[in-house]
């Protein structure tokens, strides 16, 4: 039984939100809200125009953005986005109960992850296919340049692709994750989501190979 996962995450592309919490200061809120949406053009400054701006030359984005988020004074504090879909590439570097997984995040924003599951052997059952399947639970920490960091926990069902062996391709389809915070804008963050990753050895090596992250923020709620 190959003792083998990594797992990953990056993202593409962030879909605008209701705010919800309710600002003492409406003056407060509105430097919030504006500062959130300068983050956001700093990071990615042709997806946050293809976001938010609504006329021909989308340069209408960030007053678009602004008053999505700032329309009446009790707006501002929190706001939600909804649908982040992530997308990351990386590499397997340990074996065993734990293993952890560093690489790139692309799409829509540049930026890196570092993450660590342990899987669960002794509970492990078989995939039908003469592989076995394991549960899974690990944390997954991205930084976005510009954003700030964000950690999310995430637990599963990590599957044998196919027979069991030396080197065989490792997958998970069922994940689910909660965020748990970071700093930047991320900071007090919350929210979760659903995972898929697949994790393909390397030629020479049954610890290495690539391993291809998707996963879906279904609710990031930001606190400003």
């Amino acid at each position: 039984m190959r003792r083998l996962i990594p797992v990953v995450a990056m993202l593409a592309l962030l879909v605008p939100a209701a705010a919800t919490a309710k600002s003492p200061a409406a003056g407060k809120s509105a430097l919030n809200v504006a500062r959130m949406c300068k983050d956001l053009r700093t990071a990615n400054a042709a997806l946050f125009k293809n976001t938010w701006g609504t006329n021909a030359t989308r340069s209408n984005a960030y007053a678009k953005c602004v008053s999505a988020h700032a329309r009446a004074r009790h707006h501002g504090r929190t706001f939600t986005l909804h649908n982040v879909t992530l997308n990351s590439v990386g590499t397997v570097t340990s074996g065993g109960l734990t293993v952890t997984s560093a690489g790139t995040v692309s799409g829509g924003f540049l930026g890196s992850y570092l993450s660590s599951f342990t899987i669960q052997w002794l509970q492990a059952t078989s995939n039908g296919a003469g592989g076995f399947c394991a549960p899974v639970t690990g944390t997954t920490t991205f930084t976005l340049p510009a954003l700030g960091t964000l950690t999310k926990s995430e637990k599963g069902t990590l599957c044998e692709v196919g027979a069991t062996g030396p080197a065989v391709e490792h997958a998970m389809t069922n994940g689910t994750f909660a965020v748990g915070g970071g700093t930047g804008v991320f900071a007090g963050a919350t929210g979760g989501g659903t995972a898929a990753f697949d994790q393909k050895p390397g030629a020479t090596n049954a610890v290495g190979g690539a391993v291809y992250h998707n996963e879906t923020f279904t609710t990031l709620t930001i606190k400003r």
